[in-house]
């Protein structure tokens, strides 16, 4: 067993000793079988929420309506949900009603897929009534139960089973992917940041090929935002080769390279990106549709986080691009930041004996743009022998 379970026995031991059932499950039990890395674990308890905040010292209630309390040990957080069932699903994604109860296989009925429905307890030994270890063995997605009634209840499911695809390069059970062709149109009632979500780990995964294929054989796109009539556009990010795991910045990147939508912020709005998040893409773009070499002051602007970026984007098109050239050449730049520089806006007010104003901050950009491209020293008394010269409108 993980030491990350080791370390969660406690959780299980205090449990189990005042009488109720305790199990590791989902994500972190698949990952162990898979032997990739467990990153945090769930654990799922016949104890009622109320029952499992008075076994311990201190918790946090973070989803107790839905049966999980948050449960802190040392310096590590662990979530304990109850074992539940769910009434019917109203809007394809939230249950009308959750029942608690103190049966695990009930609990392990309403998950996704037979992967993600096995418990294993503190010895190791695995609770699995859905077959999930051999659907594992398989490299097999298959729904819990009847798919079509999985893909209803949650219709994300839809997008995460086309994520685990590409994020551990599985193939889809027969039925499963039959359910999933028909009830694809479900998308449409799935919020936005939801399935941005998956987009994301899904353009991360190795067997993203395969999972853009699905996409395109389903019409699925016709429910992703702005990928309307895009299948060919898909087609070719699918064939973008990524010399590693790709960032979040790249995948969107990656993604408005294929499509080159008219109005990228548009696009861009539409998965409700972070105006961070659209603002780093945008500039990387517009660098890239230049074709143009990097000057000192383009490197200086972008920083090296978007230097990667954008030598990242010019490789998945083919343009000519160097990293290692471009990362040395923004080392080599006298500052890499406004605050390196010799004088701020202090010392312009007080040699103009000014107030602050537009000329303040046109001069600032004026002084820092001549000191990265090396055409003023950075230093104060050069700085101001150049100002008494009057090389800068006052």
């Amino acid at each position: 067993m993980d030491l990350i379970f080791k370390e969660a026995l406690p959780v299980l031991e205090t449990l189990e000793q005042a009488g109720y059932e305790a199990y590791f499950v989902g994500g972190a039990v698949r990952d162990y079988l898979l032997k990739r890395d467990v990153n945090d674990v769930d654990i799922a308890t016949s104890a009622f929420p109320e029952e499992v905040k008075q076994l311990f010292h201190k918790t946090y209630d973070t989803g107790i309506e839905h049966g999980t309390v948050t449960v802190r040990l040392g310096d590590e957080l662990y979530e304990v949900t109850t074992f539940r069932t769910e009434g019917k699903y109203v809007d394809f994604r939230r249950p009308s009603e959750v029942k608690f109860v103190r049966s695990l296989e009930e609990d392990l009925l309403r998950r996704d897929f037979t992967m993600n429905a096995i418990a294993m307890d503190k010895a190791g030994k695995l609770h699995d009534p859905f077959s999930g270890e051999k659907a594992i063995l398989r490299r097999e997605i298959k729904a819990v139960g009847e798919p079509e009634h999985r893909f209803r209840e949650d219709a994300l499911r839809i997008m995460r089973a086309v994520r685990f695809l590409s994020q551990l390069e599985f193939t889809l059970e027969e039925k499963t992917r039959q359910a999933l062709k028909e009830e694809v149109s479900l998308l449409a009632h799935t919020a936005v940041e939801r399935i941005r979500v998956e987009w994301v780990k899904l353009v991360q995964g190795k067997g993203r090929t395969c999972a853009f294929k699905l996409i395109i054989e389903t019409c699925m796109e016709r429910y992703l935002p702005g990928l309307l009539d895009k299948k060919e556009e898909l087609a070719k990010l699918a064939s973008f080769k990524f010399h590693e795991k790709p960032s979040e910045d790249l995948v969107w990147l990656s993604l408005v390279l294929a499509v080159r939508p008219d109005s990228l912020r548009a696009f861009l709005r539409a998965w409700k990106l972070s105006n961070q998040q659209i603002k780093r893409t945008e500039q990387a773009y517009a660098l890239i549709q230049e074709e143009k070499p990097w000057t000192d002051y383009k490197l200086y602007q972008a920083q090296a986080e978007g230097i990667r970026l954008v030598e990242s984007g010019k490789a998945l098109i083919g343009q000519e691009n160097d990293l290692q050239v471009a990362l040395a050449n923004y080392e080599a730049l006298p500052i890499h930041a406004r605050s390196e520089m010799a004088i701020d806006g202090r010392f312009l007010m007080a040699f103009y004996e000014k107030t602050g104003g537009p000329w303040l901050s046109e001069l600032l950009m004026e002084i820092e743009q001549k000191i990265v491209s090396g055409e003023l020293q950075n230093q104060e008394e050069a700085i101001r022998r150049w100002l008494l010269d009057g090389k800068s409108e006052s």
